[in-house]
Parts: structure tokens; C-alpha cells; sequence
């Protein structure tokens, strides 16, 4: 009985543990644990099977009906496992038929982009080959048009020496025409309208001048120059004084950038400056000024004249006469070497008046008269102030000779001033 008994349990539990091997199936620990505690308790039943038969073939039929129910159990859990992994495949089958969908479809976008990349970079790589070829035809043309500019400035020169002033206007607005954001070429028209007295043509080119090149020295002293003499056509006052000091900033800025600048006659700015000072009858500040301008042009009489006049202010009138001894020498050697320096010949003039050597003046007065162009009135004018200081500085016997010199000059200068009016009008 015993046997039958134990038989029947395995028979359970190998039904049990068949359900329990199908994949995936419930868990079922619980009711394990409890068929453990049937089976000790038809363990402990059977042993006394001799004693409670009866007791024990009802737990008998009890354990096949649990055998029964659990094969049963098993079944159902095996086919609901089956079942459930079924499911999973064909939602695994369709995840998956999604997923080559979408990837196909990300391929075809990722193709699609790339041929768009492609022909916008085949679009740019042409228009960079058009703008390419341009530009280097451009700069070609360019190149060609500046260089031919620069080679037309020394010509510019050239005609400037020779005081043909328009000639140089000429040039220089062909070289601009070519060039027109080049600082230089736009620095010497700049100087020669001030030549000309056309001070707000110079003015303007001054200032193109130092909008191209900000730093440009010899664009600043001029401007420096223009304004110093637009300052001086203006009644004293508080405009005056603005304009000069306006006059004094760039001339100081030109010369700190560069301290031994010199214009295009060669003459050092820095006796620009010493007449802006004698001007403000700042006298000190302008002999220093004169004094530099003799170091950086030793060989020129510009600043040494000047110092002259000065000297003679200060009532050194010993220190002036010794200083117009050297500025007649230097300056009989300017007009010897350059025949159309017209400062040289009127630094002369200005001295051999001083020393008393009237006719040596008066030879050479028509010399510097035909020398100044007709369109630069400014030469002639300068020399006439300078002999007017110098009547207020000499002996009275000293002074008749002057005085006509200055007549004559006044003369030549209005009938100039109507072959300029008659000019213009035609």
C-alpha cells in the first residue's frame, strides 16, 4: 500500500514539475510549497495505513484528485506561456517590420539630403569659381590701374617744380581717377590747392587723405597748414582762436608720428608751426619751433629767417643781424643750385634788405616776381607780410627800399588777382 501510495505522489509531482518545465508558465512556488506539506503529510499517513486504511485511501483519492487538478493546472499554464510567447513573436515580427520601415525610410531621406547637399555644393564650388576668376581679374585690373596711378605721381612732381600747378592738378586727378582710395595722391592735390590758395579744395583732399590712412603724417601737418591759414583770414576772436588751436593739434600730431616730416618743397613742418606761435605772438614756443626746423633742414634758410625776426621781437637786434648774415648765404647757395626756388630767392631778398644791402635786394626782386606762379598768389603774399614785419623791426633809413619793394609787390599781386577773375569768368 505503501508503495501504491508513494507511486502515485511521484506520478504527481513528475506531472507538476512537466507543467512547471514549459516555458514561460505562472509561478507557482506557493502551491509547491504546499503539495511538500501534503506529501510529508502522506508520509507520516502512510505509516500508519496498518491502523487508519480507511483514512488513508480517501487521502489517496484526495492526492490523485491534486494530481489531477495540478497536471491540469500545468496544462493550462504551459498553453497560456505558448500562447504569450506566440504573441510576443508576432509583435517582435512587427516592431521589427516597422523598424526596416522607418530605417528605409531614414536611408531614402538621408540620400535624398545628400544629393541636395551635393548639388548646393556644386552650386557654391561654381559661383566661388565665377567669383574667383572675377576677383582675380579684378585685382589684375586693379593692380594694373595703382600701378600706372603711382607711375603718374613722380610726373605730378615734376610739374609742380616747374610751378606749372595746373599740370600737376592734371596728373594728380588722372592718378586719383585710377586710384581713388590712394592717401598720397589725394595728400598732393591737397597741397597743391593750397598753393593755389584753393584752401577748401585742399581741405577736402586732406581729409580723404586721412580717412584712408588715419595715422597719415604728412595728410595731418597739411590739414595743420590749411586750417592755420583759414584761421587767418578771420577777425580775432573766439573762432580765430578755435582754428588755431584746431591748426596746432594736427600740426603736433604730424610731427609726433614723425618729427623730421618735411613737406613737398622740402621744407621742415615744423616752421609751419613756429608761424602758427609768431602769429599768437607766443615767441618762445615759436623760436623753439624755428630752432627744430633748422636741425631737421640745416641746409634750407626757412627757419633761420624766421628766427631772424624773431630775435629782433626779443630786441636782440645784434642776434638778428648775425642770423640774417647766415640766412644770406644759405640762401644765395638755394637759388644758385635751384634756379626756380622761390623761397631761397625770397629768404634772399628778405635779408639783404635787413643787412642794408638794398640793391642787391632790388636786383633779384623781379627774379622772385616771374619764379611765383601767377595761380599761387600765397608766395607773393607771404613775401610782402615778411617785409612788413621787417619795417616794424629796422632803422627808418633802412625802411624807403623796403617800402617800395612792398608796393610793388602789392601791385603785381591785384593785377594777378584780375588775370585770375578773367579767367575764371572765361
Amino acid at each position: 500500500m505503501r508503495f501504491f501510495v508513494i507511486f502515485g505522489l511521484l506520478i504527481g509531482l513528475a506531472c507538476a514539475t512537466y507543467a512547471q518545465d514549459t516555458p514561460p508558465a505562472p509561478d507557482y512556488s506557493e502551491t509547491i510549497a504546499r503539495l511538500e506539506q501534503l506529501v510529508q503529510a502522506a508520509t507520516a499517513a502512510a505509516e500508519q495505513a496498518e491502523k487508519q486504511t480507511e483514512w488513508a485511501f480517501n487521502l489517496l483519492g484526495l492526492f490523485e484528485a491534486i494530481g489531477v487538478f495540478i497536471t491540469v493546472g500545468g496544462v493550462l499554464a504551459a498553453f497560456f506561456g505558448i500562447t504569450q510567447i506566440v504573441g510576443a513573436r508576432r509583435e517582435l515580427l512587427r516592431t521589427n517590420e516597422e523598424l526596416k520601415a522607418q530605417a528605409a525610410q531614414m536611408r531614402a531621406d538621408i540620400e535624398t539630403e545628400i544629393r541636395r547637399r551635393e548639388e548646393e555644393l556644386n552650386a557654391l564650388r561654381t559661383r566661388l569659381e565665377t567669383f574667383t576668376a572675377e576677383f582675380a581679374a579684378q585685382t589684375k585690373e586693379h593692380t594694373s590701374r595703382a600701378l600706372i596711378a603711382n607711375s603718374l605721381v613722380p610726373l605730378g612732381e615734376r610739374q609742380y617744380r616747374a610751378s606749372d600747378y595746373d599740370g600737376a592738378l592734371n596728373i594728380y586727378t588722372r592718378a586719383l581717377e585710377l586710384d581713388p582710395n590712394n592717401p598720397t595722391i589725394h595728400q598732393r592735390l591737397g597741397y597743391v590747392y593750397t598753393q593755389k590758395s584753393d584752401l577748401e579744395r585742399a581741405k577736402y583732399h586732406y581729409e580723404q587723405a586721412i580717412k584712408l590712412e588715419r595715422d597719415f603724417a604728412p595728410a595731418l601737418a597739411g590739414l595743420g597748414f590749411v586750417t592755420r591759414r583759414i584761421a587767418e583770414k578771420l577777425l580775432p576772436g573766439i573762432e580765430q582762436d578755435r582754428m588755431y588751436n584746431e591748426a596746432e593739434r594736427l600740426l603736433l600730431n604730424a610731427l609726433q608720428i614723425t618729427p623730421k616730416l618735411v613737406d613737398d618743397d622740402g621744407e621742415s613742418w615744423w616752421g609751419v608751426l613756429g608761424g602758427l606761435y609768431r602769429r599768437r605772438e607766443q615767441l618762445e614756443q615759436a623760436i623753439n619751433a624755428y630752432e627744430r626746423a633748422t636741425r631737421v633742414t640745416p641746409q634750407s634758410s626757412y627757419g633761420y629767417g624766421n628766427l631772424a625776426l624773431l630775435y629782433r621781437k626779443k630786441n636782440q637786434r645784434e642776434k638778428m643781424l648775425k642770423m640774417y648774415e647766415r640766412v644770406e648765404k644759405i640762401a644765395e647757395e638755394e637759388a644758385r643750385r635751384q634756379q626756380g626756388n622761390f623761397w631761397g630767392y625770397a629768404d634772399l631778398i628778405v635779408s639783404r634788405y635787413a643787412l642794408g644791402k638794398a640793391q642787391l635786394a632790388d636786383e633779384i626782386l623781379p627774379i622772385a616776381i616771374d619764379i611765383a606762379p601767377v595761380d599761387a598768389p600765397y608766395m607773393l603774399s607771404g613775401l610782402r607780410d615778411t617785409l612788413q614785419d621787417l619795417t616794424s623791426l629796422l632803422e627808418e633809413d633802412k625802411l624807403p627800399p623796403i617800402q617800395l619793394a612792398i608796393a610793388t609787390l602789392e601791385r603785381v599781386l591785384e593785377e594777378r588777382q584780375k588775370l585770375l577773375d578773367a579767367r575764371a569768368k572765361a
